[in-house]
């Protein structure tokens, strides 16, 4: 396994490295996973690359939520742990005990028919698991009598699903936790659309439907909502790598290849300006 290493770290071990810095090894491990998802446009077995190839345990279990908070999509079990679960046989919540290294993915998505947002709540979960165990795990009789990071940090990383599943393309953070959820979704969106072959699959479709330059541009944000055609062509984009659309609009945006009118004048001004 290509290891995931990171010179920089903020106090609390979070990783301060650049978005291509993360593309970068998420392609590495691809090619040392299996390079023919660099050559060949495809979906990844998901659950086979977090087992087989980062070691993880993966488990599908109904992770239980408590009242009016945020839907739990996936969560990674970094330190032994208890996690609390809802029963469907016996109608109750309990408690089970979850060994370290441990990848779980809500049943719920699978019952829902969701296979778009399992594949991708794996991938973003085994993000988790290789970028952040600093954060996270705690060494085996490691004491913390003052209250440090790994007394402020639970053993269990929950994720929600509306962070997990947004199509908005964030570039500012202001907090540690965003910066870690980004990150695992930046190694997600790579193990699930690979740069090389990705950007000529997207390119393809948007030319063929009448963008010359290979970019999507729109007015703004919400007139996606009632737009006909941009809607379609992200889809077909989408089912060649298994993702949802809200994935595909996301790297399709990190990649350059979807902007709204402003940023693409922006970027033809900057290229006159070069030259």
């Amino acid at each position: 396994m290509v290891e995931f290493h990171c010179s920089r770290k903020a106090k609390d071990g979070t990783p301060v490295i650049t978005d291509l810095e993360l593309q970068d090894y998420a392609e590495a491990v691809l090619r040392d996973y299996k390079p023919a998802l660099l050559k060949e446009p495809g979906k990844i077995n998901v659950d086979h690359f977090l087992e087989s190839y980062l070691g993880a345990t993966l488990e599908y279990q109904y992770l239980y939520n408590e009242e009016g908070t945020p839907q739990i999509a996936g969560a990674t079990v970094f330190n032994d742990d208890r996690v609390k679960v809802f029963d469907r046989e016996n109608k109750c919540v309990r408690t089970i005990d979850v060994s370290a290294d441990t990848i779980i993915i809500d049943s719920t998505l699978v019952d829902e028919k969701r296979d778009t947002y399992v594949l991708f709540t794996g991938l973003h979960e085994g993000g988790h698991f290789v970028a952040h165990p600093g954060v996270f795990r705690r060494l085996e009789g490691q004491l913390d009598l003052f209250g440090g990071m790994a007394a402020r940090y639970p053993s269990t990383l929950r994720c929600r699903r509306d962070i997990m599943f947004g199509r908005h393309y964030k570039t500012h953070f202001t907090t540690q936790h965003e910066h870690r959820e980004h990150q695992a979704n930046t190694l997600a969106a790579v193990w699930a659309m690979p740069r090389p072959t990705f950007i000529p699959v997207a390119q393809e479709a948007i030319r063929r439907a009448g963008f010359r330059d290979g970019i999507l541009v729109y007015e703004h944000e919400f007139d996606l909502d009632f737009d006909v055609v941009i809607p379609e062509i992200i889809k077909s984009i989408a089912r060649v790598f298994g993702v949802s659309k809200a994935a595909a609009t996301v790297q399709l945006k990190r990649q350059g290849l979807m902007m709204t009118k402003n940023e693409y004048m922006q970027r033809r001004h900057q290229m006159v300006v070069a030259f």
